[in-house]
């Protein structure tokens, strides 16, 4: 304690500063370094949970989840239907039983291939002068046919005044189907795939 004391008391003032300076720095720079190491730790905790949780849902999207979502593409599948639809006859049979109700300015688009015999057929009307409620009406039993995906893809509507509660629409719908492919797009197809796997070897 005497040769402590006896080494404080030789030192000058601007030394014991100095000497106050560097433990302050030395306790800020280990604080510091600690403060840094914790947070790392908590980062690769983190990291290694994210991992964990990654890997659950794999295993639940491989498993039950998955299993689910094949069965729900299956139904999706046997809903698109290979009889050609009757635009026409889909449109008189969605506005029975509507009063004051026609459909005008009825035009079917180009079919589009979206290849292996699956077809996109889009239909464009025009509604005049109705309800708002008889349209939803008319649009949901267009929907809602047995065995067939039906969507409403564009709607426009326009008011004809502000005094009256009839509306103008014009709704464009798509429906989807799959073709038989003829027997020589079979043919083709199969010897695409043919020589597909000639080359591959």
């Amino acid at each position: 304690m005497a040769m402590q004391g006896n080494f404080w008391s030789r030192l000058s003032p601007r030394e014991r500063v100095l000497i106050f300076a560097m433990v302050l720095t030395f306790f800020v720079m280990g604080t510091v370094m600690l403060v840094y190491m914790r947070g790392r730790a908590l980062e690769s905790s983190r990291e290694e949970i994210d991992a964990y949780r990654e890997a659950i849902n794999k295993i639940h999207t491989r498993g039950a989840v998955y299993e689910e979502r094949l069965a729900s593409k299956r139904q999706r599948e046997a809903d698109i239907a290979t009889k050609e639809l009757l635009f026409s006859t889909l449109l008189e049979d969605a506005q029975r039983g509507i009063q004051n109700f026609s459909v005008s300015d009825q035009e079917e688009l180009p079919i589009v291939d979206l290849g292996d015999g699956l077809v996109k057929r889009t239909f464009e009307f025009k509604l005049r002068g109705v309800k708002l409620q008889d349209a939803i009406t008319f649009l949901t039993a267009i929907e809602s046919q047995p065995q067939r995906i039906i969507l409403t893809e564009k709607l426009k509507v326009r008011s004809l005044s502000p005094q009256d509660n009839s509306l103008n629409f014009d709704v464009s719908i798509a429906t989807w189907e799959r073709r038989e492919r003829s027997e020589k797009e079979k043919s083709k197809k199969s010897k695409d795939e043919g020589k597909s796997e000639e080359d591959e070897s």
